[in-house]
Parts: C-alpha cells; sequence; structure tokens
C-alpha cells in the first residue's frame, strides 16, 4: 500500500516568466527559475554541459509532501488530491499556460510492501480531468527481506 506520496505541478514557459505564472495562478512556487537564471547544478558549480547550467525556458513548480497519510485515506494519492484541490480554481490560466509551454503534474509514492497498490476515485479524476495536464507517476517499493534472514 502507498504511504506517503508527492505530486508536483511543473510548468515549462517559453513566453511568461515566474512573476507572471505566479499572477495567473495565483500561487508561489516551491521551485523556479525564469530563462538565464542558473539552475541548481549551475548554482552549486557542477561541471555540467552549458543548458544544465541556466533554465533554457522560464521553470515554475509547486510541491505537494504527504509524510503520512490519514488513516482513513487508503488511496495512495493524498498528496495529488492537495495539489488538485489547490489547483482547481487555475485550471483556466493552466489551459492559457499550455499556450506556448507545457503543464506536467508529477506523483510518486512510497510502498510498504513489494507491490504499489493504489486507488484512483472518480472525483479525483474529475478534478485531474478539469486541470487538463498530463500526470506522470512513479511508486517506489519496499524490497522483501530474504527468507531466514
Amino acid at each position: 500500500m502507498i504511504q506517503g506520496n508527492r505530486a508536483s505541478l511543473s510548468i515549462q514557459s517559453d513566453t511568461k516568466t515566474v512573476a507572471q505564472i505566479s499572477a495567473m495562478l495565483g500561487l508561489e512556487p516551491t521551485d523556479w527559475g525564469d530563462e538565464g537564471d542558473l539552475t541548481p547544478s549551475g548554482r552549486a558549480g557542477r561541471n555540467f554541459a552549458p543548458e544544465f547550467l541556466t533554465y533554457q525556458r522560464t521553470y515554475w513548480s509547486l510541491t505537494e509532501s504527504i509524510d503520512e497519510p490519514d488513516a482513513d485515506d487508503q488511496t495512495g494519492f493524498s498528496a495529488l488530491r492537495a495539489l488538485a484541490v489547490r489547483l482547481e480554481p487555475a485550471a483556466q490560466a493552466l489551459a492559457e499556460l499550455r499556450q506556448g509551454g507545457e503543464t506536467v503534474l508529477w506523483w510518486s509514492g512510497d510502498s510498504d510492501s513489494t507491490q504499489g497498490g493504489f486507488v484512483l476515485e472518480a472525483d479525483l479524476i474529475g478534478r485531474l480531468a478539469k486541470l487538463g495536464c498530463a500526470v506522470y507517476g512513479t511508486a517506489f517499493l519496499t524490497e522483501d527481506e530474504a527468507e531466514g534472514a
């Protein structure tokens, strides 16, 4: 069963700045960079190719993390639900941001077993559909300990 989980909205834009995206959405990002700004690798002085040292497009991201979901929530998507609820009023702005950019939702969950069971409830699917963003996801599974160990 999925326990802790994280969800992020990631926006990349060729036409808007971080400030413009924030104003359109009415939200402040948890991570950001305007085109030409140093990336975390650039700020750390890493020896990477130049395109990895500065943002090639405006980058804006908002992340929700749930380390321990409510005992009543057996879905595995508590962070994605929380993010979708926050973003729902901005659905039209997200559609506008896709003109000259990309909007993607990312989800990852940590399983307490070798299976990553989760449930996508109909109301969450409806909220996600209204946002119009592709959802990419992954589950991190716990390895079984060897028998007799």
